[in-house]
């Protein structure tokens, strides 16, 4: 269990790393390119709805940290999942098997 868990953490943090650089360029291109009247505002609206998924990342992240799983799990997937779609493969790979991972290492309760 602690091994599933220590891995999870690491993938969860090689998530964070990909997003954040992912975002950098994406918000970087967003506002120095000249594109068209018909695509600023759908490159404007990816671009935000690719932070908050990240933002929402970071804070199943944090409540994974604080071995809250039954708060994190949920978060994390309805976080990395689209993450996956829209923001870049490998980031939301690391998200989901972050996911993944956490919910294999979560322990069982007991009635």
């Amino acid at each position: 269990m602690k091994s599933k868990y220590t891995w999870s953490l690491i993938s969860g943090g090689l998530g964070i790393i990909f997003s954040l650089v992912v975002q950098i360029f994406t918000v970087r291109n967003a506002f120095s390119a000249n594109y068209s009247e018909n695509l600023k505002v759908p490159v404007m609206i990816m671009t935000i709805a690719s932070l908050v998924f990240i933002i929402g990342f970071v804070v199943g992240y944090s409540f994974l940290v604080q071995k809250k799983f039954k708060i994190a799990i949920p978060i994390i997937f309805v976080s990395g999942i689209p993450s996956f779609i829209f923001v870049h493969i490998f980031a939301g790979m690391f998200m989901v098997i972050c996911g993944l991972l956490g919910k294999a290492s979560e322990p069982e309760s007991k009635p």
